[in-house]
């Protein structure tokens, strides 16, 4: 289960823990539900991808990581919210070459998992898992069913 609020866009996300992501549209009040929507990742294999990097810690080794793609358009976002752009199909790939403990990524992955999308290990290309010693991820590629990875 996970749950993404990102007021100064005015979108929340959450996962409910059973295989489904949504995206409640507002109003965001304590009292009212908002009408939702299931949310599932872009299936179709595009010739160039959206991607989502952080500005602020983008480096040369994520730089030199995205040359391997046909890119379209890089999306800068909050960290969480780069997952949830992957789980409603408005973005393909985010890499992140760069520190992350694991607070900073289980929400968004929840999500992400939850609309079809799948985040793995730089190294080995497996799952991202929790409960490692000092709680801090190693480098990871959170990406759509669409997307063949690059290995190098």
């Amino acid at each position: 289960v996970g749950v993404v609020y990102a007021p100064d866009r005015a979108r929340l996300f959450y996962s409910n823990g059973l295989g489904a992501s949504f995206e409640e549209i507002g109003p965001f009040l304590p009292d009212e539900l908002g009408k939702k929507k299931q949310i599932f990742t872009r299936t179709e294999v595009l010739k160039k991808l959206s991607i989502v990097a952080s500005k602020s810690h983008r480096n040369k080794e994520t730089e030199k990581y995205i040359k391997n793609y046909r890119v379209s358009d890089i999306k800068s976002a909050g960290s969480s919210l780069k997952f949830c752009l992957i789980a409603t199909g408005e973005a393909d790939l985010y890499p992140r070459l760069g520190r992350t403990m694991e607070w900073d990524t289980a929400a968004g992955h929840a999500i992400l998992l939850g609309a079809g999308g799948t985040v793995v290990r730089l190294e080995d290309h497996k799952e991202l898992t929790y409960g490692k010693p000092l709680y801090e991820n190693p480098f990871f590629i959170a990406h759509a069913p669409n997307v063949n990875l690059w290995r190098g």
